[in-house]
Order: structure tokens, then C-alpha cells, then sequence
């Protein structure tokens, strides 16, 4: 057992969970019930405590814990255990890179064309919220492009809607067409954190079409994955919400390849390791997916 490990023993952590290069608990300094809410690095013992929003070194953590009066108090009582940690600031060590970012001057070239949408059945003023248009030119030519904003405002990616789309066998453009780094895109939290935190639910969806729907039923709290896996950066989202429900609702492709079903049991597996099981439903639409049912389906999905 790691000299961390028994640290955290000592001081009253209980059922760390090892989750690799991270222990994962439950914080005993203030009241919680999500059991997977503090991180803690095995290395240098860094944490994050992911639904208050408090991450540093591991003298902070003993000082939290233990109700200390000061850092150099708590280093001391790690001194004292014979255990010798480099106490560098948490933002000194970055884990991740910085993502990169695009000049909102992209959304220019994007033409404020939204028939797709509109026959579809949602309403401009929705649809204007997302700041989407038709690419003309590009790699995205022929896509509806939704700028992928982060919590700043700023433009960390794009993904494209196709609308050539054909019946022919040989039609090979995937629906869906994503730019930038997805498995950090946490969307679209810029416009619907509140909503998320105050209902303290949320919807996991494949695409940004499955969102649309439920936003124009009066469903704004979901989280889009971009494909068929929970991200850690969703993970991450969704540990400092600790929803009281998390809903997995990928497309009901049970009449055809199946993958959507497949896939909503192993992130169900996947979000068990961080939630109470009861936490957890797999809720998949009545149709293939929430943009081939109406308001009706969606609101009678949601009660049923």
C-alpha cells in the first residue's frame, strides 16, 4: 500500500477506490453522498474535488480534512509521518493540454440557412442559439456546422450535420462529421449548466439532433457525447454536478445494427465506477432517435 494511501486511511478515508494513476472517495470534510467525488493523484497526491470545485496539493487536502489552521501546519503533520511530497501548486502541474481555440470569425463564413432545422420542427429562435449555418466551402461543405463553444465563449471545434444525405447504396458521407478535439467538449454546457445543476439531471445524447429535440420539448438539460462513449471530460461534468439521475439515451437501434443499445450498457458499466447504481438508467427513445419523434413522444418518453 502506497504512503498516500495510508495517509488517507489514517485520517478517515474509507473504501478508496484505485482507479489507476488516481484514488477516487468520498470527501469527509464536508457533506456528500457521491463516494467517487474526490480524485487524489497515487503520485503526488494532487486532488480534485470535482462537485465543490476545489483541487491543490496534498497539504491542502490535510488541512481540509483535518480542520487545520494552515498549509504549514498540515505539511509539518505530513513531515511527521515520513512521507516527503513536493508541494508545488496544483496549476504549476498541468495534467491536460490547453485545447485549441478558433476566431469567432469562422462563424461568418457559416450562411444562416436553417430550412433543415425548421422542417424538422424547430423553431428559429432555438435554433439561433446555437449560432449554426451552412458551410459553403470547406470540409464541412454541405454540413450544417455547430460551433462546439466551451465554458469561456470561446470556439474549441465544430460539428456538421450532413445534408446531401442519399438513399443510394454507394452514399458513403457519415452524418455526422466532428472538428477538433470531441473527447474534450463538454456541449452545450455554455448555454444549459444552470438548467443541469438546478434539475440535477441529465440526459446523455449521441448528437447534436437528439439535443434539439429535447430542448424543443422542453428538455434542456443534456449533454451531447458525439458518437457512442461517455468522455472523461463528460465524466468529469457530471462529478461535479452528481446528478441525482443520469439518463443514458442513445439511439434505439434495436431493429438494426443494435449499436446504440450496446453501447448505453457499457457506459452504464462505465459511469458505475463514479455512481451509486440507482443513479444510473439506460432510457432509450421510442423511435431510432428523439429527432424522429414529436413533441408528444418525447414529453410521453419523459413520463413514462
Amino acid at each position: 500500500m502506497s504512503k498516500i494511501k495510508d495517509i488517507l486511511s489514517e485520517i478517515g478515508y474509507s473504501n478508496i477506490i484505485d482507479n489507476g494513476k488516481e484514488y477516487r472517495m468520498r470527501p469527509i470534510y464536508r457533506d456528500s453522498g457521491n463516494n467517487t467525488s474526490l480524485k487524489v493523484d497515487k503520485s503526488s497526491g494532487s486532488f480534485i474535488d470535482f462537485s465543490a470545485n476545489i483541487k491543490g496539493p496534498f497539504s491542502e487536502l490535510i488541512k481540509l480534512t483535518l480542520n487545520l489552521k494552515s498549509s504549514k501546519e498540515a505539511q509539518k503533520w505530513i513531515s511527521g509521518k515520513g512521507i516527503s511530497i513536493e508541494n508545488k501548486s496544483f496549476d504549476q502541474k498541468p495534467e491536460i493540454n490547453h485545447q485549441r481555440t478558433y476566431s469567432l470569425e469562422y462563424l461568418e463564413k457559416l450562411e444562416p440557412i436553417h430550412n433543415y432545422w425548421i422542417k424538422r420542427g424547430i423553431p428559429l429562435d432555438v435554433i439561433k442559439l446555437f449560432r449554426g449555418g451552412v458551410a459553403g466551402t470547406g470540409r464541412m461543405k454541405g454540413r450544417y456546422v455547430f460551433p462546439i463553444f466551451n465554458s469561456s465563449k470561446s470556439i474549441v471545434g465544430f460539428s456538421g450535420r450532413d445534408l446531401l444525405a442519399s438513399k443510394s447504396s454507394d452514399y458513403s458521407r457519415p452524418k455526422w462529421k466532428h472538428y477538433g478535439e470531441k473527447a474534450k467538449w463538454k456541449y452545450p454546457l455554455h448555454v444549459n449548466y444552470r438548467e443541469i445543476k438546478e434539475r440535477k439531471k441529465v440526459i446523455l445524447v449521441e448528437s447534436i439532433g437528439d439535443m434539439l429535440a429535447l430542448w424543443n420539448a422542453g428538455y434542456k438539460h443534456s449533454l451531447v457525447i458525439f458518437g457512442v462513449d461517455a468522455s472523461i471530460e463528460v465524466i468529469n461534468v457530471l462529478l461535479k454536478v452528481d446528478p441525482d439521475k443520469i439518463f443514458i439515451c442513445l439511439n434505439n437501434d434495436r431493429e438494426n445494427s443494435n449499436a446504440g443499445n450496446v453501447a448505453a450498457e457499457k457506459i452504464q458499466f462505465k459511469l458505475r465506477k463514479y455512481f451509486d447504481a440507482h443513479q444510473i438508467k439506460i432510457k432509450l427513445p421510442t423511435k431510432n432517435d428523439f429527432g424522429d419523434m414529436s413533441k408528444e413522444e418525447i414529453t410521453n418518453w419523459a413520463n413514462g
